[in-house]
């Protein structure tokens, strides 16, 4: 299980997620016309990974048991034994998110279909 944390922009307690720079479309778009260029830009893409608050996008996450983390925690009127009990939502996937699973799919029958002709 990861660690909690706590957002101090909008106050959400649980698991960060994980977001990157950039954008698919010009990343697919690059592949699909211009290998190399597609490449640099993946490449650029994956060494841009950032934690985010699942809820309101911000990037300043403290761990629950800081000092910072305690106080905001205080300020909420919860314990920090309440805190990490607390159950996380189900995991919600974005447009951009099932979108992508349908490219990937999308690519992957379109190479499997071509291989098996050759």
């Amino acid at each position: 299980m990861s660690k909690k944390l706590i957002c101090s922009a909008c106050g959400h307690i649980g698991s960060s997620k994980t977001a990157v720079k950039g954008n698919i479309l010009i990343e697919i778009v690059l592949w699909l016309c211009f290998i190399i260029p597609g490449i640099i830009y993946s490449l650029w893409r994956s060494s841009s990974r950032y934690k985010t608050c699942p809820k309101c996008g911000g990037t300043n996450l403290i761990p629950l048991d800081s000092p910072v983390g305690l106080k905001i925690l205080a300020d909420q009127g919860k314990t920090l034994e309440q805190a990490q009990t607390e159950k996380e939502p189900a995991r919600v996937y974005t447009k951009g998110e099932m979108l992508m699973f349908i490219v990937v799919a999308i690519v992957v029958i379109a190479l499997i279909t071509l291989f098996n002709n050759v």
